[in-house]
This record gives C-alpha cells, sequence and structure tokens, in this order.
C-alpha cells in the first residue's frame, strides 16, 4: 500500500518572509509603486491597511496578521471589538484587493512583482508577474530547450472516448517492486526533420479533430474556437451578493474567507435549522446547516449587469439517518428567476442524494428593470427549500472559470490566476510531499495531491468545457520513496461515465518529480448539472494535482 510521507490539514505552508537582501529591497520597492499610485494615493486607509500587513510580513510576524489586530491596529476599533458583528476589516480588504487588481490592471501593469492578498487570509504575497532569467551557461545549446521545455512538452490535448467504463477493475492496493526507467539519452535535433514530422502531425490531428467533432455532431470543427476556449479568461469583478438562508446572525464567515450575510430580502416562509448533521461534497458543511422552508421568494437588490448565480441545497429531513425516512420523492419543487422557470420538479435527494451539498449554478442572470433579482420556490411534494444563495459577477454567455488545487488553501499562479482549494471531492485523501516538482513555472501548483478512488463533482452550467488535469508523480520513483517508478501507479479517468485516459502513468509519461498537463475538449454536463470526474486506481491509488473547468465558446 502507498504510504505517503507527509499528509496534513492545513495545506501549503505559506513562504516565510524573505531573507535575501535584494529580494527584500525589490519587495519594498513594489510596495511603494503602489503606495505612490494615483489608485492609492487618494486612500489613506487602504495605504495604512497594505503598509501594516506588509510590515507584519518583512518582520516575520505573519500570525499576527489576524482580523482582531488589523481591527484593533489600523482601524483603530476598540478592544472589545467583535468580528461577528463588525465586518470593517473585510469590507476593507476586500476593497484593498479590488484597488490592487486595478493598479495591476492599468499604471501597475509594468511592475516585477505584484502584492496579492488572496482570499481566505490576510497575508500579503509577492508574485514575480515576469519569468526570470536563466542563469548564464545554465543552457549551452538553444536546441537542447526543446527537450527540457516547460510544461507545453508535457501536456497533451484529448478528446473523451466514448467508450463508457463496461469492464470490472481490478485494483491492486501494493507496493510494486518495478525497475526505475533508464535515463533518456538526449539527440541534436535535426530541425527538418522536426518541421516535416510537425507538418504530418498537424495534418493527422486536423483530420482526428474533425472526425471526432463530426461524430459527436456538434455545429463547428473550426480548430479556432478550441484555441480561443483555450485561452485564460480572468474573472471579472463587481459587486457579490452571499446569503446564508436561516442563519439569523448578519453575518457569516466561511473556511475560504467569503462573507456570507444572513437570512434577508425574503417574503414568507420559514427558518430551518438542523445541527449536527454530516453534509458532503463541501469545505463548508455549516452553510447547510440553516435554511429557508416553505412557500417564500426572495428579492435580491442589485446593480444592473451580468451575473452569475450559484443556489446551495442539501437534504438533510429526508435521509437515511433522518427519523422521518424518506428519499426520492419526498421534496419535488419549483424554482422561478424573475417570473420564468430555473428548476422544474426539482428533487435535491434525486440530483445529488441526501446529505450531500447540491450546488447548481447558472450563468447570463440579469435584474429586472427595478433592480432587483427575484427567486420564487413553490412545492409540488413536501416543502421547498434552500440553504443558501451566492451572486458574483458573471462573463456574458460564458461560465467563470473554476480553478482547484488540491490543498486546504488557495494558490495564485504566475498569470495571476487565484485558484481555489480542494472542494466539490468525495472520497480520498489530500497529502503534500516535499518535493519540488520541475518542468513547470509554478511549482506550487502541484504541491499538494488528492489520492485514493475518489471523484469530484463540479457544478456547471449547461455548455461544453475544457478540463485541463494537472498531475506529478511525488512518490513512486521520487526522493520520497526511493523505490518504484514506471508502473507502481497506473489508474483511469472517467467523465461523467466516458473514459477520459486509460491505464495513466505519470512517471512512464513525464518522470517523476516532473509536472504532466492533460487536457480534454467538449465535455458535458450531466442532466444534473455536473461534470462528475472520477480517478479509479488500477495499481496503488489514482492522484490529481490540481483542476480547471473552462466553457468553450
Amino acid at each position: 500500500m502507498e504510504i505517503p510521507l507527509l499528509m496534513t490539514t492545513q495545506g501549503t505552508i505559506p513562504r516565510p518572509h524573505p531573507t535575501d537582501p535584494d529580494r527584500v529591497i525589490k519587495e519594498r520597492a513594489a510596495i511603494r509603486a503602489v503606495l505612490a499610485s494615483g489608485v492609492f494615493n487618494k486612500r489613506p486607509q487602504l495605504a495604512n491597511l497594505l503598509e501594516y500587513i506588509c510590515e507584519r510580513y518583512f518582520e516575520g510576524n505573519t500570525d499576527a496578521i489576524k482580523e482582531y489586530s488589523i481591527a484593533t491596529d489600523v482601524f483603530h476599533r476598540s478592544h472589545s471589538f467583535d468580528q461577528a458583528t463588525d465586518s470593517i476589516v473585510r469590507v476593507e480588504v476586500f476593497r484593498l484587493r479590488k484597488k490592487l487588481r486595478q493598479f495591476y490592471e492599468g499604471e501597475g501593469a509594468d511592475q516585477p512583482i505584484e502584492i496579492v492578498v488572496a482570499t481566505g487570509h490576510y497575508r500579503p504575497e509577492f508574485i514575480d508577474r515576469f519569468p526570470q532569467e536563466l542563469p548564464p551557461g545554465q543552457v549551452s545549446d538553444p536546441e537542447s530547450m526543446v527537450d527540457r521545455a516547460t510544461p507545453a512538452s508535457k501536456i497533451e490535448v484529448n478528446y473523451p472516448s466514448s467508450t463508457p467504463m463496461t469492464r470490472p477493475l481490478q485494483i491492486e492496493r501494493r507496493r510494486s517492486q518495478v525497475a526505475l526507467p533508464a535515463p533518456v539519452e538526449h539527440h541534436r535535433i535535426d530541425r527538418r526533420r522536426v518541421t516535416a514530422l510537425g507538418a504530418m502531425l498537424s495534418t493527422m490531428v486536423a483530420i482526428a479533430l474533425g472526425w471526432w467533432w463530426f461524430s459527436h455532431g456538434h455545429a463547428s470543427n473550426n480548430r479556432a474556437s478550441l484555441d480561443s476556449a483555450s485561452a485564460s479568461i480572468a474573472p471579472p469583478s463587481g459587486p457579490e451578493v452571499r446569503i446564508r438562508c436561516g442563519y439569523l446572525r448578519p453575518i457569516f464567515k466561511d473556511t475560504d474567507g467569503n462573507v456570507w450575510m444572513g437570512d434577508q430580502y425574503f417574503t414568507g416562509g420559514f427558518v430551518t435549522e438542523l445541527p449536527n448533521q454530516h453534509i458532503a461534497r463541501t469545505r463548508n458543511p455549516s452553510l447547510y446547516l440553516t435554511g429557508r422552508s416553505g412557500v417564500f421568494s426572495y428579492k435580491i437588490p442589485i446593480p444592473p449587469g451580468i451575473y452569475e448565480m450559484r443556489l446551495h441545497f442539501a437534504e438533510t429531513a429526508y435521509s437515511p439517518t433522518s427519523t422521518l425516512g424518506g428519499g426520492e420523492n419526498s421534496r419535488v419543487f419549483d424554482v422561478r428567476l424573475n417570473g420564468h422557470p430555473l428548476l422544474s420538479q426539482f428533487d435535491i435527494v434525486s440530483d445529488a442524494g441526501a446529505n450531500t451539498a447540491d450546488v447548481r449554478v447558472f450563468r447570463d442572470v440579469t435584474p429586472d428593470d427595478e433592480g432587483y433579482i427575484h427567486l420564487d420556490f413553490t412545492g409540488s411534494l413536501g416543502l421547498p427549500i434552500i440553504n443558501a444563495i451566492e451572486i458574483v459577477p458573471g462573463l456574458k454567455h460564458r461560465l467563470r472559470p473554476i480553478r482547484m488545487v488540491a490543498q486546504n488553501s488557495s494558490f495564485v499562479d504566475k498569470a495571476g490566476n487565484l485558484w481555489m482549494p480542494d472542494a466539490y471531492f468525495s472520497s480520498g485523501q489530500l497529502a503534500a510531499d516535499q518535493v519540488v516538482i520541475t518542468g513547470t513555472p509554478d511549482p506550487g501548483l502541484y504541491a499538494g495531491e488528492r489520492f485514493g478512488n475518489f471523484d469530484y463533482a463540479i457544478p456547471v452550467d449547461e455548455g461544453i468545457y475544457k478540463v485541463t488535469l494537472y498531475f506529478s508523480e511525488k512518490y513512486w520513483g521520487s526522493g520520497v520513496s526511493k523505490t518504484g517508478g514506471v508502473g507502481s501507479r497506473v489508474f483511469d479517468v472517467f467523465c461523467n461515465g466516458v473514459a477520459l485516459t486509460w491505464r495513466l502513468d505519470i512517471a512512464k509519461e513525464a518522470g517523476s518529480e516532473h509536472a504532466l498537463i492533460k487536457t480534454y475538449y467538449g465535455l458535458r454536463p450531466n442532466a444534473q448539472g455536473k461534470l462528475i470526474l472520477s480517478f479509479v486506481p488500477e495499481v496503488n491509488y489514482a492522484s490529481v494535482d490540481a483542476i480547471s473547468v473552462e466553457e468553450m465558446i
């Protein structure tokens, strides 16, 4: 059985304050550039906040960067400050994040270092925005760069096999004694042969793509549409509304640092509280332990714009652990958005199962002419219920990108994208082996992994999606185990029961301690609005480090 060197519930340990004097000088210059900008020089409160958290960072005292200390030291709140009733810190940090983005998108676009305060904590992070130059002499032959290229050399573009999982899988939970692969001998590359081979491969790929799109009934086989879908899409900024339904206190803060208002903007219904329930597939089970039930509606004020809405449900009354019994067909109801059907004959148990977080996502949501989003809940069987409502700025005709790392903390990559902590999973374990992954500009993306026999149910709206999976073999054939290698970890990956990859062997395809990226196009959600990614082991455990989902246009 595979035994990882280290398993942690704390995720990646944040980088400590810099000890390199040159790095300190550069990071302090980054702060001065921000404070001297037009974005910040007229906002002394935000400037003081940024200076405060950065000074604690340089002192090596990041543990002191807490909501209470910021409230008392920066905003001069009294020592009786109660974060449950006073949201000054969360509000101002939200504004700070927004202004930092505004600065780096505008007059700070050429700054070499970006200051980021990621969602979920108040510590500053100093991110290099441009690739670092290689030390002189590190690469003596420019052509040899082809053999040790960036992750593109390990990226595979795949299209799902139409063959569903029909064969039984024999899972071997043992440590296989497999010889390490012989070192690969690098040769000088003949550019003419590479060009000819590239042309031949391009032709073959074009034929394969055309056949696949035609056989799957897609309207277009234009490769340009795939290229546009693969471009990185930044989430828009703007007002956000999060309501924890049935929650009687003014503020609830989840484990990722998001702030939810207590229940408001409703008419009708009653509060439902269900303490001490286990809720699966969520990092925030408390969010699903209150709700509004009955026949009710919400009238939510919001500025004009395009939004993405997530409705959060969990069936805890009609479940195997409840004295009420029941299951499917015990609670069935309809939801209408601005007078139009949104969910018809909706059954939470049928959709996701009992005691399981069920998130339904809808893009292109807009307020009515009076500036309200109306949600109406009416029942067919039993009483309607909802646990939380989330409305965030959206992209026109496209879902916001979903990026997750198999870690308990968020991560910001070198392109400035924020990756949320591991979510939507069922089974498996998180681990963080102390191995540095090569072949990538973002080794932090591979700092953790989920391993075992597990799956993710990622909520999306109707559409066609691109899924990218990030792998690395940190255990077998690495300095952690000092044994095994090729053949020690073999597993299959499926999306909604359709095979994406058979018998994936990370060590064989990329080598140990090296990044491997696989991308799959043309994926559609199931009838419940989910992309269910299943990782099924054949030899030892399946594993994945990060997942991204983007809608194709």
